[in-house]
């Protein structure tokens, strides 16, 4: 931008590539001064930087903000002021009057347009270089380059930083110029601690860039659980500090993170001027512990990764465009990256180069810009790779089923230096004509993945489902225990799909787990009756009651004829399954590993069935502490939408009569036998009411913190627990009886859930 008025100007040259929105220039800092040197001292040598003289009168303006252009200017003389609009009202943002101060260096090596708007205080003389002039300069004089790119970063951070102060309140020049000349810069590489539970409360800490994790040590669990997480714009810290308590949790960086830390004594005075930022901070408070243990964010970046053989670019557009229905997406790759910067090799910037700035800026703006940032990282490990692991949530490797030992060892090259806690997570592409997944567990431990997911080649609707799941908003199904009442959960997965509503994620306790696996392995819902009509009946094999009523070996025998020794990662749907762990007297989810094994301890009714072992422990059915597992579906799909069906009786047995304190066993059976309706409670009735009993309370907790967000009740009287000769007719009125509340549910404003 050209000085106005009488100014004089010469030298003018084509701007950087337009990239987005600059930071402002703010207060000095000890890189200012150096860069300040080096520049008069090259000013005053025998050999001149060059630029054009710039004559500024008192209110000329210098630089407007929103204005594209890569000017940069020295000032010679005078003193300049810089204002910013922010919330409708022009901050005062700095002064500058330091002979040698650079001015709109951002924009030279970032690019985009100028945020702020610099004027003349007091009659100014600068000289000005275009965007060509300024590169030759830079060339010549490697240490002034790094010295700027130096000082481009800290202006860009203290810019970011004035900008989430305005968010609390905080808008005078004193103030955001105080503060941000009083804050300590800390950088964190993903897994760093930024404070630990227990320690003393001596700063509040705003995020600038990145991600953190917050989490408390849970002493019933007896170990540490997540409680949210803190992004750009939020802090940590404030309530130990105005509270003079310890820290409440642990603080940890999810990638690599930039904070600003105000100590006790600063951030007193600062609340002492301005008092608003209390009211901010206390309504954020009230908000982060309304949504604790709920709803986290969902993860925002994505890295892809391909082998050579997988169509890449299609399956990424697949990705990226069901991002796109879920918020703004941005993608970049080092191909995206050259041309948006119009330079070739940009993307492989090392850090600490001057071309490290404007790829760290073009990522930071593209990260806040949008809903969801995908980066490829290309077909080549590099820079460009390690910086993009650096601030990844996820990272999605797509790869053939039968990947070969020189194609996993290019994949490898991809992450040699990835930072530790990067979640991997192995997408297996499968041919049209091939069979169900087989080996994912190998493959996954091949490749370091956490996870597994799977899509057939050329499927829109799984890309689809594969990118949601992978940001946290894929439509999840709970499906409760209940006995033969189970099968109505087929008739809910029938009204699913009449009503165009995908399920990404799955899962269930007891015969809601069973029914689960057949739907995560790609059977709809008249395959899954088909299925059920020909399992269930006679699957209860009784034996000689010492270790349980039935042997179990017909589930058993059932699970492995469906699956084989497949896994629970095979499943083309992600899939889990509760069962309880009688020896640890806590739920256990099961989502890897055995699925006929995972199958038969979810179901194994106690004293019904006999209890499954696994390694030390005994495992019984889930619905003795979790019978309708929203909170593990919502932990699969934290952003997304939770389905959940409960079909367990909402009263028990209860008493028909009197028949005293002690019960003679022939006398119940020729009640039976008799009237055919007796006074005696049957064992099974009591046996599976004792066993759901427990986790009602449970239900009843999940349901009430609205971790669900369709829950449907349905009322299955006249169907037995154990009655499993009527699939189709169970479905049917399962299938009656949802119908209409999912047409209600999806036709609220509030059911997307997303």
């Amino acid at each position: 931008m050209a000085a106005t008025g009488s100014a004089s100007v010469v030298g003018h040259g084509q701007a950087f590539a337009r990239l987005g929105v600059a930071t402002p220039v703010l207060a000095s800092s000890a890189v200012t001064a150096e860069v300040r040197r080096i520049l008069l001292g090259m000013i005053d040598g025998e050999t001149s930087p060059g630029g054009a003289v710039v004559q500024l009168r008192p209110g000329e303006e210098l630089i407007r903000q929103g204005e594209d252009s890569g000017t940069v200017f020295v000032l010679m003389d005078g003193s300049l002021t810089v204002t910013r609009e922010s919330e409708g009202q022009a901050v005062t943002m700095a002064t500058i009057d330091d002979p040698g101060s650079v001015v709109g260096e951002m924009v030279a090596l970032g690019g985009g347009v100028r945020s702020a708007t610099v004027a003349a205080l007091t009659h100014c003389e600068l000289l000005e270089f275009d965007s060509a002039e300024f590169r030759d300069l830079l060339a010549s004089r490697p240490r002034l380059a790094n010295q700027l790119a130096a000082l481009a970063v800290r202006r860009a951070e203290e810019g970011d930083l004035a900008e989430i102060l305005a968010g609390y309140g905080v808008m005078d020049t004193d103030s955001v110029i105080t503060t941000c000349a009083a804050v300590e810069w800390r950088r964190l590489v993903r897994g760093e601690v930024l404070f630990e539970e227990g320690a003393v409360s001596d700063a509040i800490y705003f995020v600038v860039r990145g991600r953190l994790l917050v989490s408390r040590y849970d002493s019933m669990e007896r170990e540490t659980v997540p409680v949210g997480e803190v992004g750009r714009g939020g802090t940590v810290g404030d309530i130990g500090l105005l509270g003079n308590t310890r820290r409440n949790a642990t603080v940890v960086a999810l990638r690599d993170t930039v904070v600003a830390s105000l100590d006790e004594p600063a951030f007193l005075t600062l609340i002492d001027r301005q008092p608003r930022m209390m009211i901010e901070l206390g309504l954020k408070a009230v908000s982060r512990a309304r949504v604790s243990g709920q709803r986290s964010s969902p993860s925002t970046v994505l890295a892809t990764v391909a082998c050579d053989r997988l169509p890449s670019d299609e399956i990424v557009r697949g990705v990226i465009n069901e991002l796109g229905t879920h918020g703004s997406v941005r993608f970049l790759s080092p191909v995206i990256v050259e041309s948006v910067l119009e330079t070739e090799g940009a993307a492989d910037a090392e850090p600490g180069e001057v071309g490290d700035v404007r790829i760290s800026k073009l990522l930071h703006e593209a990260e806040v810009e949008s809903d969801h940032l995908v980066l490829g990282l290309g077909d080549h490990p590099g820079p460009w790779t390690r910086r993009c692991l650096a601030m990844v949530d996820r990272v999605l490797v797509f790869v053939p089923p039968d990947l070969t030992d020189e194609e996993a060892a290019a994949m490898d090259g991809f992450f040699l230096d990835c930072p530790e806690g990067v979640h991997r997570t192995v997408v297996m592409v499968h041919a049209r004509a091939g069979g169900a997944p087989v080996g994912t567990g190998r493959l996954m431990e091949r490749l370091s993945a956490k996870d597994a997911l799977h899509m057939m080649e050329g499927s829109s609707p799984d890309a689809g489902r594969v990118a949601r799941v992978a940001v946290g908003r894929g439509t999840a199904l709970a499906l409760s225990g209940g006995g033969g009442r189970g099968f109505a959960h087929l008739g809910v997965v029938r009204a699913l799909e009449e009503l165009g509503v995908p399920i990404d994620i799955v899962g269930g306790t007891s015969i809601g787990g069973i029914l689960a696996s057949v739907i995560a392995d790609g059977m709809s819902s008249s395959e899954a009756i088909e299925w059920a009509r020909l399992h269930f009946p006679k699957s209860l094999d009784y034996t000689i009651p010492v270790v349980s009523l039935v042997k179990g070996s017909r589930i058993a025998r059932s699970a492995t004829e469906s699956f084989g020794d497949r896994a629970i990662e095979d499943l083309w749907k992600t899939y889990f399954c509760v069962s309880t762990n009688l020896t640890a007297s806590r739920p256990h989810v099961h989502d890897r590993g055995d699925l006929a094994r995972a199958i038969r301890a979810t179901s194994a009714i106690p004293g019904v069935m006999p209890p499954v072992p696994l390694g030390e422990s005994l495992l019984v059915d889930g619905g003795v502490l979790n019978n309708l597992p929203i909170d593990v579906a919502r932990g699969f799909a934290p952003a997304g939408r939770v389905i959940a069906v409960d079909v367990a009786p909402p009263r028990g047995p209860g008493a028909r009569g009197d028949y005293g304190l002690a019960v003679s066993g022939w006398a119940a059976l020729r009640s039976n036998i008799g009237s055919g309706r007796s006074d005696y409670p049957r064992i099974s009735a009591v046996l599976l009411r004792s066993m759901i009993t427990a986790s009602m309370r449970e239900r009843d907790g999940q349901v009430a913190a609205e971790l669900a967000d369709c829950y449907l009740d349905l009322d299955m009287r006249g169907v037995s627990m154990l009655a499993f000769d009527d699939p189709s007719g169970v479905a049917q009125r399962g299938y009656d009886a949802a119908l209409p509340a999912i047409e209600a549910w999806l036709a609220a404003p509030s059911s997307s859930g997303v």
